[in-house]
């Protein structure tokens, strides 16, 4: 039994040291640029959001447009007071051309619309800036998060080699009587605990490996780790307060709710132009031909006509009133959104800034915790060969070395995860960042 568990024990760190080229930040980056649907999709929302605008001015502008009618007509007089045409039937032809030309003058939702229009296009741009910044976190957090399942994963098939050499170590003892049968089943209970957390961190590496693949469209290979020297420096400027003065002034997400706010003011008064007054200038020429008629010949008729329409709305059952309510709710829900976003964005910028600045002590930390747990325990396997230390003792060290090391990975990833974090809060992030945390990982093979 043990030797074919003894056989799992490499299979994660055979997998860590494969010769395949790893694949760094950047490189997962264009991937996700070429196949993530949720950025691919504001890329496509942004260009069709920009027509809104040209669809509004073209209520503005003329419009020209042409008819042409051809008409058939068949007549029979069956009664008349006309004394000279008092019987009879006629077949013609008629063929008619209309030229149209119309422009509004004075129409006040034409201008409200034209006005949110251009509040409209301007959040297009908005969306879709906030839509890269969101990949580019996506990105890094996906990717940090696999490169910590993966070593954590690593760690953990490491004290499981340590941990059944103990237990083959307590066996020997055991049967060569200089050793207890309480310190081998202590041994197999840590070792088998063992097997279950290694159970349970290959699932996380699974899903961090599947997590990346929704984003890249595919999954990826071995991916380059944070090297042991990469730097790590604090955040500048040193207060949380003016990140979280930066993120109300740059952040995307408050940006795009304060143009849906103006949006929606702009569609109240939109809403109220029902009650007011348009004014519209028409131009009409006529071409008519007619081969024939009921009463004698053909003629053929040109005329034009200039219109000055007024149209005043007086009564449509209450519906421009419900309306203008309902944008005003709309607008009211706008405005409380603001406030929502802001709070979520302070909130955002304040986690991530104390998340690096935490990050950093924990690192240094653990970093000094890691180098003094590994000489206990080394201190503590001498022990038990000279009888001063028995086999729980090494157990507990071995322990709190795995506990120490999985500690000090999640610390390191997690740093630049919250680095990547606080550009995005603050709403500066751009893919020169990824490129500066793409230079604190190992090299590609």
């Amino acid at each position: 039994m043990f030797n074919a568990l003894k056989y799992t024990l490499v299979l994660p760190l055979a997998f860590a040291g494969s010769h395949l080229q790893a694949e760094n930040l950047l490189e997962i980056l264009d991937k996700a640029l070429l196949s993530d649907p949720t950025f691919l999709g504001a890329g496509y929302e942004r260009d069709a959001l920009s027509e809104r605008y040209i669809q509004a001015r073209s209520r503005l502008l003329p419009n020209l447009s042409i008819s042409y009618e051809e008409k058939e007509t068949d007549q029979d007089i069956k009664e008349s007071d006309n004394n000279v045409f008092g019987s009879g039937s006629s077949n013609y032809d008629t063929t008619t051309s209309t030229l149209t030309l119309s422009q509004s003058i004075f129409d006040y939702e034409y201008w409200m619309r034209f006005n949110q229009s251009k509040v409209t296009s301007q959040r297009s741009l908005l969306q879709f800036d906030q839509a890269s910044q969101d990949l580019l976190l996506r990105v890094s957090q996906a990717y940090f998060e696999q490169i910590k399942a993966r070593e954590q994963l690593n760690a953990i098939g490491a004290e499981k080699e340590a941990l059944f050499g103990h237990l083959n170590y307590a066996q020997k003892s055991a049967k060569s009587g200089i050793g207890r049968m309480t310190d081998v089943d202590e041994a197999d209970a840590r070792y088998l605990a063992a097997v279950a957390r290694e159970v349970e961190y290959q699932k996380l590496y699974d899903d961090a490996r599947y997590n990346l693949m929704e984003i890249i469209g595919g999954l990826s290979g071995p991916l380059a780790a944070i090297r042991e020297e990469a730097p790590q420096d604090m955040p500048s400027p040193a207060s949380s307060s003016e990140w979280i003065t930066r993120g109300i002034s740059n952040n995307p997400d408050v940006a795009v709710a304060e143009k849906i706010l103006e949006e929606a003011r702009y569609e109240i008064k939109a809403q109220k132009a029902g009650h007011y007054p348009s004014l519209m200038l028409e131009f009409n020429a006529y071409d008519q031909d007619t081969d024939g008629s009921l009463y004698g010949g053909g003629s053929r008729v040109e005329t034009e006509d200039i219109i000055l329409r007024l149209e005043m709305p007086l009564y449509e059952g209450g519906v421009v009133s419900s309306r203008s309510k309902e944008a005003a709710q709309m607008m009211y829900k706008a405005q409380e959104d603001v406030y929502l976003i802001k709070r979520d964005v302070k909130n955002e910028v304040q986690s991530s800034f104390h998340g690096v600045v935490a990050n950093i002590a924990q690192t240094k930390a653990l970093k000094r915790a890691l180098t003094a747990q590994e000489n206990v325990l080394k201190s503590k396997q001498k022990g038990l060969q000279s009888g001063l230390y028995n086999m729980m003792a090494v157990l507990d060290a071995e322990q709190d070395l795995a506990k120490a090391r999985q500690a000090y990975i999640a610390v390191r990833n997690d740093y630049a995860i919250n680095y990547v974090r606080l550009k995005r809060a603050t709403g500066v992030l751009v893919a020169d960042d990824l490129a500066t945390v793409n230079g604190w990982l190992e090299p590609s093979l």
